[in-house]
C-alpha cells in the first residue's frame, strides 16, 4: 500500500487491508499529514503485522515504490501478494471468503475483482463509460521473474500490474456481486486536486510529450469520454448495497473525504517554483 498524505482514508483502508491480508507493507513518500501517526497506531493494533518503508526522495517514483515493497514482502517469505492502494477498499461481502478464489491462484494467474469507481459519495459508482465495469488486479502468486522497476524506468503512472511475465486474468467473481471500492471521486474537489496534479507532474517529468496528450488523458473523469474509444459521456450510476460497507460500520470514523486534498498544495508549489509558462495549454480546473 503506497501512501503519500493519505491521512483522509488511510485509517479506513488499512484496517480493511488487515482482515483480509496476514500482513500489510506501506511504503511512505514523504506524508507531511498524520499519516505516519495512522501507521504507528496500526503497527500498535497489529504487532509484527504492518511493515513501514520510507521513500524521502522528493521524486515520485510509483515503480520503483512498487518494487521497495515487492523486496519488503519477499524478506518476509510472502506467497501471494495483494496490490491495494489507499484508497480502495474491498467489499465488506467478500471479506469471509477472500481465501477461497485466492487459494487456487496458480502462478501465471493474476486474481483481478470488480472494481468500482465511487462518484459524489460512498453510496453510487459508475456503471458505464471508461469508470465503469473496471477489473481491478488484486492478488498474484509470487514468481521471481516479476518486478516493477529493473533497468530504465519508462511510464511511471498507473502501472498496476508487475512486468516480467504474462499474467492471465483471473475472475472468480462477477460484476456487481462485489469486490474492490475505490473511494477516488467521493468528492469532486478530490478529483479535480488529484488529476490536475498528474496533469503538472507528468508535464515536467516528460516535457517532449505533448501538452494536449496529456491534458486529454488527466480529462476523461470530468468528461465521461476517452476520446481514443469515442465513448459517449452520458454516465450512468449504481447504488452501492448496504452489505458492501456495513461490515465497516466501527471503521468509519477512520474517514473524512472532505479534509484538503493534498494535491492541491503541491499544484501550487509546481505553480509557483516553474511559472504558469510551464503549464500552459493545461486545463487545471480552477484547483490554483
Amino acid at each position: 500500500m503506497p501512501v503519500r498524505n493519505e491521512a483522509w482514508v488511510l485509517g479506513l483502508s488499512a484496517r480493511v487491508a488487515l482482515m483480509w491480508c496476514d500482513e500489510l507493507v506501506i511504503l511512505n513518500h514523504r506524508s507531511e499529514d498524520e499519516s505516519v501517526d495512522i501507521i504507528a497506531d496500526l503497527q500498535r493494533e497489529n504487532p509484527g503485522r504492518v511493515h513501514l518503508l520510507s521513500a524521502p526522495d522528493p521524486q515520485w517514483s510509483e515503480m520503483q515504490h512498487r518494487e521497495m515493497m515487492l523486496d519488503l514482502a519477499r524478506g518476509k517469505l510472502a506467497t501471494h501478494i495483494a496490490i491495494v492502494d489507499a484508497d480502495e477498499v474491498l467489499t465488506g461481502n467478500l471479506t469471509d471468503i477472500w481465501r477461497r478464489p485466492l487459494g487456487t491462484a496458480e502462478s501465471w494467474q493474476m486474481l483481478q475483482l470488480p472494481g468500482y469507481n465511487l462518484r459524489g459519495g460512498l453510496h453510487r459508482y459508475h456503471i458505464n463509460g471508461t469508470w465503469g465495469r473496471r477489473w481491478f488486479s488484486t492478488v498474484f502468486k509470487d514468481d521471481e521473474r516479476l518486478y516493477w522497476a529493473r533497468g530504465p524506468i519508462g511510464y511511471d503512472h498507473h502501472q498496476r500490474e508487475p512486468k516480467g511475465m504474462r499474467l492471465n486474468p483471473y475472475q472468480p467473481i462477477s460484476q456487481g456481486f462485489g469486490g474492490i471500492m475505490h473511494l477516488w471521486g467521493v468528492t469532486e474537489r478530490r478529483l479535480r486536486a488529484k488529476h490536475a496534479f498528474y496533469k503538472m507532474s507528468e508535464r515536467l517529468k516528460f516535457p517532449d510529450k505533448p501538452v494536449a496528450d496529456i491534458d486529454t488523458m488527466y480529462s476523461w473523469w470530468k468528461t465521461g469520454c476517452n476520446p481514443h474509444q469515442g465513448e459517449p459521456n452520458n454516465w450512468q450510476f449504481a447504488d452501492v448495497p448496504d452489505s458492501w460497507w456495513l461490515p465497516y460500520g466501527s471503521l468509519m470514523k477512520y474517514l473524512n473525504p472532505d479534509a484538503e486534498p493534498f494535491q492541491e498544495r503541491l499544484c501550487r508549489e509546481m505553480w509557483t517554483k516553474h511559472s504558469p509558462a510551464a503549464f500552459a495549454g493545461l486545463d487545471l480546473f480552477g484547483v490554483v
